[in-house]
This record gives structure tokens, C-alpha cells and sequence, in this order.
């Protein structure tokens, strides 16, 4: 060679220098490393439940109500939040296969056949088929971290479908609690109607005896009429929890109507052990599941946009199935020589979203932690109150008993009797609710520790 350098020796060792640079100057691309980390305490401050056996996803059927499960047997078929949760895990399914299949190499083919010929030339048949396939080796791991982030969404999607399906159920049933304690008050109110009747007739007899004043029956009758409009505000306001229960279930409303004319009374919660470990009950969160899986996919995003600032090899060939001696196959590089920045800006805009979706994940802890804490208080609360409202209704009733018959004997103005009446029906009305807002409660705490869900192992 005479110390002669072959042009295309110069050229091979130029491309390699000039991608030697490129992964140096990759590796200037500076990141803020997120951190998706947030202590909790060891325990729930407020007084942890400790009854029955560990959360279950039976404990909706241990309501021990047959109106609520065909309600949420309706729900799980055909409430739209839930289908529209589960179209999304399809499409986070289809991302994930489309990320997948860049690992592997590309194959197709193609055939062709034309006819020709003229006035001079005889007829002539062309057959042609050709297969060309080409395959990007993932050096940087560029493909790698994009199949691996599109896993992750979809773990994630599939964790946002636990939650929707948690939360649908928790609505239903809270609704269905709201709307039988509804229709208890509806049936106070019309025992009161009831009373009032009576008590119209009884103070005719005493008025015609001459036992009390004629203006009693005026306020007989008055109280009759104010005790029609609470009744009628009160069936109002239970269509309403009804209609709502339609919209949630996704269902007809004849056929909601149907459901709830059947049974009633409040349902009875079948108690469950929560752990006093915040750590243990966010594992049961599908909500935090989402979130850290949105993190992992952010991380790995952000590793695939790092790993584009790196050069690219290709594998491509072709052969012509007619001829097979026909055929070709090199490799190719691409360098990112000059995009004006965007990789790198690429890069910044990935290292902003996997900080997001750390401080999400942080938030969403927390939100957990205190979901957990208020349930755990506000169940306190209720039953601590009932028991009192129950007192209550108790010394009321023995209290209106004693005026009432007082009054029939004339030795009590029907003002003083309906005032009686009037604080006994509170008291009921209390009692109910407070009925009411501890199986809520139970409710709002199976919610808040999970409902039941439990966390499947992702592959990275």
C-alpha cells in the first residue's frame, strides 16, 4: 500500500470519531433526578376498628342485602364510568403491544405480475415477489425503555380500572344507604300525619266537651298541614336518590324503581380488621398502585429519551423470491449530527413529567393516609352518637307518653303536647341518621383501605 491510507478506511474511522463525540456530548444532557418518596406515620391516629376478619372483596355481598347486590351486579355490567375505564385499559394494552413489537425485526413482503405486449411483440407475463426486512438494534436501550414504559401504563390503566370499579360500588351503595334512610324519615313523617289525624278528632271531642278552647283545632289542624308539606319534601327528596341511582347504576329507571320496592331498612355492615400500619393499608390503594406505576413509566420515558440522543444501528436486507441470486444487506447508522435541540428539549420535557408524576404519587399518599384517618374518625363518631340517639328516642317517647295522656285528661294545652311530639320526632329523625351515617361510614372506610383490591406483581 505504499503507507497509502484507503479513502474508505479514512471515512469509517471519521464516523467513528464523529459518533464518539455525539455520545459524549449525549452525556451532557443534565436531568433532575425525581423523588417519589413520602414517610407516613406508623399508625392511624385515630381509633382503629378491630372486628371480623381481614378486608375482603366479599364484604359488599356480607351487607346481607339482595336489593343492593343486583344494584351493583347491574352497575358492574353497564354503568358507563366503568366501561369507559375499562376501553382505556384496552388502549393502554394496544400501546403496550405496539412498544413491544419495535424490539423485534420487520418482515414484508410483496408480489407483483403485469402483462404486456404490442402489435409486433407477442404477449409477455411478469411475475415478481420480493421479501425486505430490517431490524433497529436497540444499543442505548432506546426500545427497551419505551416497550417498558408503555408496560407500566398499561399496569397502571389496569390499577385506574380497580379504583373506577372500587368507587362505582362505593357510590352505589352509599346512595342505596341515603335513599333507605330516606324512606325511614318518609315513614316518621307519616306516622306523624297519622298521629295528627287523630289528634284532630281528639280535640274536636275535648272542645265539644268543653275540655279545651275551639282555637285548638285550629292547630290541629295547621300541624296536620305542616306535618303533609315535610312528608311530601321528604318522598321528594327520596325520587331524587333514585334517579341519581339510575345514573350511577346504568340501568332504567323502571328498573331501579323495581329493585327498591322490594326489601328496605338500613343494611348491616359486617365490621372488618384494619391494619394500624398506614404502609400496609396504601398497599391495598389501587390508586397508589396508578401512581407509582405512572412514576416507573415516567422513569422509563425519560430513560428513552436520554438513550435518543445516541446513535442508531439498523440491520435492513432484501431478496428477490424469483431470483434469490438477486439480494442485499449492510448495516446503517443514524447520528442526531443537527436537530436544532429538540432531543434535548425531548429529554427536559420527560425529566418534567417523571417529576410530576413523582409529586403525584406523593399527594396521592397522602390524599390515602388522610382518607383512611377521616373515615376512621367520622366511624368513631357515628357509632359513638348512635348510641346516644337511641337514648334520646327512648326518654322522648316515655316523655310525649306522659303529656299526651296528660293532655286527653284536659290537664295539658295541645301546644305543650305538640311541642313533645315535635321534639320525639326529631329525636327519630336523628336516630336514623345517625343509623345512617355509620354504615356510610363503614362504607367510606372499605373505600379508603383499598375495597378489597389486591396488588398483582408487574414485570419490569
Amino acid at each position: 500500500m505504499n503507507g497509502q491510507v484507503h479513502p474508505r478506511s479514512i471515512f469509517m474511522r471519521s464516523l467513528i470519531g464523529l459518533g464518539a463525540a455525539l455520545v459524549l456530548s449525549a452525556c451532557s444532557a443534565t436531568t433532575i433526578q425525581p423523588v417519589a418518596k413520602q414517610p407516613v406515620s406508623v399508625r392511624f391516629a385515630a381509633g382503629v376498628p378491630q372486628a371480623g376478619d381481614a378486608i375482603d372483596v366479599g364484604w359488599w355481598s356480607q351487607l346481607d342485602d339482595a336489593e343492593l347486590n343486583e344494584l351493583l351486579r347491574l352497575a358492574n355490567q353497564s354503568s358507563p364510568s366503568l366501561r369507559t375505564a375499562a376501553a382505556s385499559v384496552m388502549r393502554a394494552r394496544a400501546a403496550a403491544g405496539q412498544s413491544a413489537a419495535d424490539l423485534f425485526p420487520d418482515l414484508t413482503g410483496g408480489a407483483d405480475s403485469s402483462v404486456a405486449g404490442g402489435q409486433n411483440s407477442a404477449r409477455r407475463t411478469t411475475n415478481a415477489a420480493s421479501l425486505d426486512a430490517s431490524w433497529e438494534l436497540d444499543l442505548f436501550g432506546r426500545a427497551r425503555q419505551s416497550a417498558a414504559a408503555s408496560r407500566l401504563s398499561a399496569a397502571a390503566e389496569d390499577a385506574a380500572f380497580s379504583g373506577a370499579f372500587i368507587s362505582l360500588s362505593s357510590e352505589v351503595a352509599d346512595t342505596y344507604v341515603q335513599y333507605r334512610a330516606c324512606r325511614l324519615v318518609e315513614a316518621i313523617y307519616r306516622q306523624a300525619i297519622a298521629s295528627q289525624a287523630e289528634t284532630i278528632k281528639a280535640t274536636g271531642e275535648l272542645a265539644a266537651a268543653g275540655f279545651s278552647p275551639s282555637s285548638d283545632r285550629s292547630l290541629a289542624n295547621a300541624n296536620a298541614a305542616s306535618a303533609a308539606i315535610s312528608l311530601e319534601t321528604q318522598r321528594a327528596d327520596c325520587r331524587v336518590l333514585a334517579q341519581t341511582l339510575a345514573v350511577s347504576v346504568g340501568a332504567p329507571q323502571g328498573r331501579i324503581d323495581s329493585i327498591l320496592a322490594t326489601g328496605g331498612g338500613l343494611p348491616s355492615p359486617k365490621a372488618f380488621r384494619i391494619t394500624s400500619a398506614p404502609v400496609e393499608a396504601l398497599r391495598q390503594r389501587p390508586d397508589v398502585a396508578e401512581a407509582e406505576l405512572d412514576f416507573a413509566s415516567a422513569m422509563a420515558t425519560m430513560g428513552a429519551a436520554k438513550a435518543d440522543l445516541y446513535p442508531s444501528l439498523s440491520l435492513s436486507g432484501s431478496v428477490t423470491v424469483s431470483d434469490p441470486t438477486s439480494w442485499s444487506f449492510g448495516p446503517a447508522i443514524s447520528l442526531p449530527i443537527f436537530d436544532g435541540g429538540e432531543r434535548r428539549a425531548s429529554v427536559r420535557v420527560a425529566n418534567a413529567e417523571a417529576i410530576t408524576a413523582a409529586e403525584a404519587y406523593r399527594t396521592t399518599v397522602l390524599t390515602a393516609v388522610s382518607e383512611v384517618e377521616g373515615a376512621l374518625t367520622r366511624l368513631n363518631a357515628a357509632r359513638a352518637s348512635g348510641a346516644s340517639a337511641r337514648t334520646a328516642v327512648a326518654g322522648y317517647r316515655e316523655y310525649f307518653g306522659a303529656v299526651d295522656e296528660i293532655w286527653q285528661a284536659g290537664g295539658e294545652t295541645l301546644l305543650n303536647r305538640e311541642e313533645a311530639r315535635r321534639t320525639l320526632q326529631s329525636a327519630q329523625i336523628t336516630e336514623v341518621q345517625q343509623r345512617e351515617a355509620e354504615v356510610r361510614q363503614w362504607i367510606a372506610l372499605y373505600k379508603a383501605a383499598g375495597g378489597g383490591w389486591k396488588r398483582a406483581g408487574v414485570a419490569g
